[in-house]
């Protein structure tokens, strides 16, 4: 971990001398993308807005480089602490939002119940999430490494790790996603048959190793 820090470290103060948008901050910063999520330190969680917390951290630690300060923190914990600000303000909103929906049910002993408490039990969801969490844990750690090895275009920022947590379960437009890595139109174009034919036989195939999906009717859809 010591070593990895430190290189992480050299990295940004690397990427710091290049001009922004240049090739060379541009390799630095994929290097750093790379090491960071390889090495699984990142904070996880599972709940349906941590893929758009982590590419809005990514975004926002890559523009601003220079704000990162080597004698507080790792470079590891610095992009943490702004994962878990970005964690927290869609924990709020998503809060906000389902009490301007459901509304807070007051008794008359004045206590407020949450009317999710007064849901049935759904066992059945259980199973569910639980290939849910097995497949995010298998996407953001990618324990042999083969979903950043498949690469679109050599472009090593855009794999199909980096899709599937842009793709699922936010689904992230096309259009948005070709914006963010600034591809050409016929790039654009392009990306999302590169999706079908690379990324989703992975995923696939990771569902048939975990019993997730029947070999044979997945070979039919």
């Amino acid at each position: 971990m010591k070593d990895l820090d430190e290189t992480l470290r050299q990295l940004v103060a690397e990427a710091c001398t290049h001009p922004p948008k240049s090739v060379d901050r541009q390799r630095a910063l994929q290097e750093i993308y790379r090491l960071v999520m390889k090495s699984g330190k990142l904070w996880r969680e599972y709940t349906p807005y941590y893929a758009d917390a982590l590419q809005q951290m990514w975004e926002y630690c890559c523009q601003h480089l220079e704000e990162y300060d080597p004698t507080l923190s790792g470079v590891i914990t610095w992009l943490d602490n702004y994962l878990k600000k970005q964690l927290r303000l869609f924990r709020d909103r998503q809060s906000r939002d389902y009490k301007r929906r459901a509304g807070i049910e007051q008794t008359e002993q004045g206590n407020f119940v949450d009317p999710v408490d007064r849901l049935p039990a759904r066992p059945e969801l259980e199973p569910t999430l639980d290939v849910w969490e097995k497949t995010m844990n298998w996407v953001q750690t990618d324990p042999q490494g083969i979903l950043q090895a498949t690469c679109f275009r050599k472009r090593v920022d855009i794999n199909a790790q980096t899709l599937f947590l842009m793709r699922f379960p936010s689904e992230t437009s096309w259009q948005v996603i070709a914006d963010r890595f600034h591809l050409t139109p016929a790039e654009a174009k392009d990306l999302p048959k590169f999706y079908n034919r690379r990324c989703l036989p992975l995923l696939r195939n990771f569902g048939i190793s975990q019993g997730y999906l029947d070999e044979e009717e997945s070979s039919h859809r």
